[in-house]
């Protein structure tokens, strides 16, 4: 038995004579005169087959018989599937050549030569078995390198990105794949000046197929990591319709897919794991597709098989927590959101917008939230990012806003925001007069009086240490938050009576924290205190002359969080008006 393999192979058929050279075996037809006077059979020995095998690329076989007696031969290749080829010779020394079929990886022939004579002498019938393997055309041309990022592409087989001429290989790659299953001939070559390497399934004829096994299974929800999906599955496809299949199909994950190729072009095919319903891949079968056509070694070419996702958004915001304690102003930093979904960490607030303003309630403390921004890309899947926002106390504002500082209002207005919650003296902090100051809240003179507060004897505490009367005294408090660690103005304007005692006094204070008891807060020792003794009358005595201006500067403790305290000592009527904090210049 002969291996023929990329060759034309020349099967020699002669006389009684054989001589043998390196190469070859060439045969010498015998003379006449070695038969006797004439012949009376043909003159066909067994010996004269030979076979020359020469270098080339092909599976030609080429039969050349020679012999006496004989008129003609008949070259039977024993091709079962062709019709064609048997071969008749009618010239001496002829030829007779065919070209197996490569549709086979290897396949064994037996060449049946006949020799006839037309002077009644009976055939001479001698055999030869042959073995042919077929060797794939080169392949020339590879597909386009992905350009899809590296973090988005799981590789089942690329060689990865092309940059300058060489290939930059993926992050995530999956193992446990076998390419070399199923009944088809694989390969693999490389291709090109960077050696991309391609498969090369071959001999897809009828039901014969590849089939690329997965050992763990490739479950679509988790290929990037637990709970991180892949969106589809991408292929390259080429065939020369000549010596390929001009349509394949292929199956995965329990769905079918047929594409038609067009002749030496490489197709890129995407299959929408989601839009086909595709939850796992155990194995990716590739094969001649119903009405496809399969010629000669019928080769389906294939690359740059791998799973991507499309990229995802990134989510990210700032936020101004500074105008406003409770107030918080959100500005959207994300890169490829098409929507935004915002939880506020209250258990309240929430929003769709892009750049939202939430207020959270004001409850006078300083609280801490965990706000979740959620974007999506454009095929709506999310990903989201969390960050602490603080708001009220530290992170309130610089400018407080106190309430009814002007004390305009009625006595039902002014006196909650000023009343400390438990007090051992009377219930209310102070009366409402008409003897205000005659300057506006805003620096404005009016030349007339406002509407202030007011300490008449009968609320006076008893003296001068502060000791509190439980029948009469009375406190005006308010809790403020500040800014911390900061410098601030206290100012107010005061007044009292002429004729009393030297010893009347209006009291104004910033204490250092937030208090719910006097008692309490009369023994703390306040950040700034002032002690006004001037009696000039009320404010309108005099011309608007009666009033006293005094402006306290303290530095706020770490949290902000101060209050306003203000009472009497007095044996006559005492008055208190715009009541200010602000900060230092």
């Amino acid at each position: 038995m002969n291996l023929l393999r990329k060759g034309i192979f020349a099967l020699l058929i002669t006389g009684l004579i054989v001589s043998s050279c390196e190469d070859d075996d060439t045969i010498v037809a015998p003379n006449e005169g070695d038969g006797g006077t004439g012949l009376t059979e043909i003159t066909f020995p067994s010996h004269a087959i030979t076979v020359k095998i020469e270098d080339g690329d092909g599976t030609i076989v080429t039969v050349r018989p020679q012999g006496l007696g004989v008129t003609s031969y008949v070259v039977d290749f024993g091709d079962p599937n062709s019709t064609d080829d048997v071969i008749t010779i009618t010239e001496d020394a002829g030829t007779a050549t065919y070209d197996y079929p490569n549709n086979v990886e290897e396949e064994t022939y037996t060449i049946t030569v006949t020799a006839k004579s037309n002077q009644g002498f009976p055939d001479v019938v001698q055999t030869r078995n042959v073995t042919v393997e077929h060797k794939l055309t080169t392949l020339s041309s590879s597909p386009s390198s992905p350009t899809i990022l590296d973090e988005n592409v799981y590789a089942v087989f690329s060689d990865g990105i092309e940059i300058d001429g060489a290939f930059t290989a993926y992050t995530n790659k999956l193992s446990g794949a076998n390419f070399d299953s199923d009944d088809a001939e694989y390969n693999e070559v490389e291709v090109g000046d960077i050696k991309n390497k391609v498969i090369q399934y071959s001999r897809l004829h009828n039901t014969i197929a590849a089939s690329i096994t997965f050992d763990p299974v490739i479950v679509i929800a988790d290929v990037f990591g637990t709970g991180s999906s892949a969106d589809y599955l991408h292929m390259d496809l080429h065939s020369i319709h000549e010596i390929g299949i001009d349509k394949v199909k292929i199956t995965m994950g329990g769905k079918t897919f047929e594409q038609t190729l067009e002749s030496d072009t490489w197709t890129g095919i995407d299959i929408d794991f989601a839009a086909e319903g595709i939850t796992q891949i155990d194995e990716i079968t590739l094969e001649l597709a119903t009405g496809g056509t399969a010629n000669n070694e019928a080769t389906l070419n294939v690359d740059n098989i791998y799973l991507y996702r499309e990229p995802l958004s990134v989510p990210d915001f700032t936020f101004d927590d500074v105008a406003s304690d409770f107030d918080v102003t959100f500005t959207d930093a994300s890169l490829l959101a098409t929507s935004y979904s915002w939880d506020f960490g209250d258990g309240i607030g929430s929003s769709t917008d892009a750049n939202p303003t939430y207020s959270y309630t004001d409850d006078g403390m300083e609280r801490t939230y965990m706000v979740t921004l959620t974007t999506t890309n454009f095929i709506n899947k999310p990903t989201s990012i969390t960050k602490e926002v603080t708001v009220g106390g530290p992170a309130g504002p610089i400018n407080p806003e106190i309430l009814w500082g002007d004390f305009n209002g009625s006595s039902g207005d002014v006196y909650p925001p000023w009343k400390i919650a438990n007090t051992p003296g009377n219930s209310n902090p102070f009366s409402g007069s008409s003897d205000g100051s005659c300057t506006e809240y805003d620096g404005t003179e009016t030349g007339s009086k406002t509407r202030g507060a007011k300490w008449s004897s009968g609320n006076s505490a008893d003296d001068i240490n502060g000791a509190a009367d439980p029948d009469d005294t009375r406190y005006a408090y308010q809790a403020v938050t500040l800014s911390p660690n900061t410098d601030y103005i206290f100012e107010f304007e005061y007044a009292i009576k002429t004729g009393g005692a030297e010893t009347n006094s209006v009291v104004a204070a910033i204490l250092n924290g937030h208090y719910s008891d006097s008692d309490v807060a009369l023994a703390s020792n306040p950040l700034v205190e002032h002690i006004g003794t001037e009696a000039k009358g009320k404010f309108a005595d005099n011309s608007c002359s009666g009033g006293t201006t005094v402006k306290l500067q303290f530095r706020s403790n770490s949290v902000g969080e101060v209050s306003i305290f203000i009472y009497a000592f007095t044996d006559v009527d005492a008055f208190v008006d715009n009541v200010k904090v602000y900060p230092v210049e």
